[in-house]
């Protein structure tokens, strides 16, 4: 074990650099999304907006687009700060005594990839939202109908079949989805189930970001076989 203060602090400010460059890549990923492809829909006018409705789409997105630079270059400056200041306590560390480069490395490596695995599997499952709520399909299930039975019976269902990448189902979420549970939050026998796929880590990324409340699940590669290829689709159930 090293015991030096300056290796630790060293590490996980090193450590904590990859995050941040995963959040960002998130954020460039979302501009391409949610300001550029937004953009290019109102100035192809391929939905024949009105007026208004360019308007009030064009305010959103110029906000969406302050948003996402101001965590882009924030998070970009916090990580030239900690690399900076990850040499200085090196430099210390070096200076305190005269350190191998295996076991060093072995620390720096082993940290780096906890904070990525911390980051990939348990910070981004966590919601604080209440009426959020995940449901896994039960191996021996061979059909809606017994989803159905087994979590809805005498229900109404509004299912929605969305993908963790699909320009036009992340529109539908920051657009459609709200405006219509409040049409229909008095009605207490609707429910809303979202039938996601795509990758694990953005489907609860983008749960989580744009606040989909309701039963979700994620369809895997098995599950796949006979599901809904186009997306966005909703039926009633």
């Amino acid at each position: 074990m090293i015991k030096s203060k300056y290796f630790w602090l060293a590490a996980i400010m090193i450590a904590i650099i990859p995050v941040l460059g995963i959040d960002i890549t998130q954020h460039y990923l979302d501009w391409q999304k949610e300001v550029r492809e937004e953009l290019i829909t109102v100035v192809q006018d391929l939905y024949s907006f009105n007026k208004q409705q360019k308007a009030n789409i064009l305010d959103k997105v110029f906000e969406r687009n302050q948003t996402l630079m101001f965590l882009i270059y924030l998070k970009s400056f916090v990580i030239l700060i900690l690399l900076s200041c990850s040499f200085y306590f090196f430099k210390l560390y070096k200076k305190q005594q005269r350190p191998k480069l295996l076991k060093p490395l072995f620390y720096i490596i082993a940290i780096i990839v906890c904070f990525t695995l911390t980051k990939f599997f348990l910070i981004n499952r966590i919601t604080t939202n209440e009426n959020i709520k995940f449901l896994t399909i039960n191996p021996s299930a061979s059909s809606f109908q017994q989803l159905y039975n087994d979590n809805f019976k005498g229900k109404v269902v509004y299912v929605d079949f969305w993908g963790t990448t699909c320009g036009p189902c992340l529109q539908e979420f920051r657009n459609f989805t709200k405006p219509l549970k409040d049409k229909y939050k008095q009605r207490g026998d609707i429910k809303y189930l979202y039938i996601g796929q795509g990758n694990k880590y953005l489907w609860h990324e983008q749960i989580k970001k744009y606040n989909i409340e309701g039963y979700h699940i994620l369809l895997m590669r098995h599950n796949m076989k006979n599901s809904i290829k186009i997306q966005p689709k909703t039926v009633l159930f």
